[in-house]
């Protein structure tokens, strides 16, 4: 009637949903603010909880279907000493239905690293596509931060427990003291001091009066763990799993020593350079010691007697020295030791050393990693 294009009608009527979808959605993630939380000492292959919370500072606007997504990548390639095809990063998304005004909501998110090494999270992005779906809207919050995935655990075997024992029995021991740790093998009256948890009540009861409990004070021995992680110039398949293996090892024995406690530890391997960490088995060092190997490479230059120099000028008389490599070692080879300055002490420490050669079958009798 008007003499209007009904083209110009419809493209306005199709305009105005789109231009107030968009203006609702970014409207809709002011205020918003995002953090992000995940755990720690978590090993290659084990589940991964990442929490997500977000809090909507707006005082009268709720917001709907917000999405939070993450961005995991990895920072370069342990195990192929960066040499290996780049890794697609992983972005993990939670969905928000629903955030009252002034309040917050929290979402998770779960997954594997099956890799040890370094990775780089965020930054989390923000997105809407409410109401009508039509336009999408994002903005990046928060910063990035690094995770650290430490080594596989396996299971150290009956075999190697029985191997450790009689390596222990045959050399000086030190005896130590870590309060009532130990075997229980007598009992004696009841002193002053003495605290109330060693009575033994049976034997009290029958005597009429109070006594105490005996314990054998643990004997401990520390150890020195060097870590050779050789690889061919053009390495394969196998000798990447051989890397691996070595390393998951190690750090099996490093977790069990912790776990045990009693003794101090000693672990050296080398990457530019040499990388040493020690002290007495603790949670503490169990920590930095998973750090250490969870970004160690492989080297194809021979840094045995460097790393070999560097534990036994380190250790004390009668230290366990355990030697994990990647390939067949003989520690008798005075030719390729000579630059090593060898005293009656450390060549007795080297006749005494354990070599475990993560490319022979014999790994399977002493670690599972099942």
């Amino acid at each position: 009637m008007r003499e209007v294009n009904l083209l110009l009608v419809l493209a306005g009527m199709l305009a105005g949903p789109v231009v107030l979808g968009g203006w609702a959605a970014r409207r809709g993630l002011r205020g918003l603010v995002v953090q992000r939380r995940v755990p720690e000492g978590v090993c290659a292959g084990d589940l991964i909880v990442g929490q997500v919370r977000v809090q909507n500072h707006q005082p009268r606007r709720a917001c709907w279907a917000v999405v939070v997504e993450d961005t995991v990548e990895r920072i370069g390639n342990a195990h192929t000493n960066g040499r290996g095809p780049r890794i697609r990063p992983i972005r993990p998304n939670v969905l928000f239905p629903y955030i009252p005004a002034g309040q917050s909501r929290r979402a998770t998110y779960q997954g594997r690293l099956p890799d040890r090494g370094q990775y780089r999270l965020g930054p989390l992005r923000l997105s809407t596509q409410f109401p009508f779906g039509l336009m999408c809207r994002s903005v990046v919050a928060g910063q990035s931060e690094v995770f650290t995935v430490y080594p596989r655990l396996g299971r150290l075997t009956q075999r190697w427990m029985a191997r450790r024992h009689e390596a222990f029995s045959g050399t000086h021991r030190r005896e130590r003291r870590h309060g009532s740790a130990g075997d229980f093998y007598g009992v004696r009256p009841w002193q002053a001091g003495d605290p109330l948890r060693w009575i033994h009540w049976r034997t009290t009861a029958r005597r009429g009066t109070p006594v105490v409990r005996l314990f054998e004070q643990p004997r401990n021995r520390d150890v020195a763990l060097v870590v050779e992680l050789w690889q061919p110039d053009s390495p394969g398949p196998a000798e990447y799993e051989n890397v691996e293996l070595a390393v998951s090892f190690a750090a099996t024995v490093i977790a069990d020593l912790c776990r045990r406690g009693g003794s101090d530890v000693l672990l050296v391997t080398a990457a530019d350079r040499v990388q040493v960490a020690r002290g007495p088995a603790s949670a503490s060092l169990m920590h930095t010691a998973m750090e250490q190997l969870a970004v160690v490479t492989a080297q194809t230059a021979d840094r045995l007697p460097e790393l070999l120099d560097a534990a036994l000028r380190r250790i004390a008389p009668g230290t366990e020295l355990v030697l994990v490599s990647t390939r067949p070692v003989c520690l008798a080879d005075t030719g390729r030791f000579a630059g090593v300055p060898l005293d009656p002490s450390r060549r007795a420490a080297l006749r005494r050393a354990r070599v475990v050669d993560a490319s022979h079958e014999d790994l399977q009798t002493y670690y599972r990693t099942d």
